[in-house]
């Protein structure tokens, strides 16, 4: 067996756990996992879609203040866009809105979009970022190392071979941003 197919073997046990849990957030998530083909693409690129079908997730459980604008504008910060797979979740419809991926979008534009998300190679945006942000409602996901302890709202992290998600509920409540009681059981760590 090879290390992309035991890497794929490692996330569908851990999504199928959660399918037991009978919650749908595992449901969506497996049906993200197993439209993949196993000849695959090599493991960085399989993290890489895992968290993109996690964002596409947080997307849809996450209440974004009212907006009568059928678009979900999600903003990638610098140039890390998951080599690509950030991309795959444009024109998708997430709670009734089609996302439209926006890539490379400068810091002063950030109020503009409904997501934002910064990758680990550009972490040193955060700060700046966050300032920018402020209290505006706009969901701040992160897979940088420290992205919690900068302000994200969300953090993806990859460990022990999976993709797992912190959650800053103090952040999101300041943003006016609720998150789903299904994806804060399966959050990692809950800042409370």
């Amino acid at each position: 067996m090879t290390f992309q197919n035991m890497n794929r073997l490692a996330c569908l046990r851990q999504v199928s756990v959660q399918v037991g849990q009978g919650l749908r957030w595992g449901a969506m998530l497996w049906c993200c996992l197993s439209s993949w083909t196993a000849a695959a693409q090599p493991a960085g690129q399989t993290v890489d879609r895992i968290k993109a079908a996690y964002v596409f997730n947080f997307a849809k459980f996450v209440e974004l203040p009212a907006s009568e604008d059928k678009i979900l504008r999600m903003c990638v910060m610098g140039r890390d866009d998951l080599n690509g797979a950030m991309l795959s979740l444009n024109r998708r419809v997430a709670q009734g809105r089609e996302i439209m991926v926006r890539k490379d979008v400068a810091i002063e534009q950030a109020k503009e979009c409904s997501m934002v998300f910064v990758g680990e190679s550009d972490a040193r945006l955060l700060p700046l970022l966050v300032r920018q942000l402020g209290s505006a409602s706009v969901l701040l996901v992160s897979d940088a190392r420290q992205a919690m302890d900068q302000g994200a709202h969300l953090s993806m992290v990859f460990n022990d071979d999976r993709v797992e998600f912190d959650v800053n509920l103090l952040n999101l409540q300041k943003s006016s941003i609720k998150a789903s009681s299904q994806m804060l059981k399966l959050a990692r760590v809950v800042v409370r």
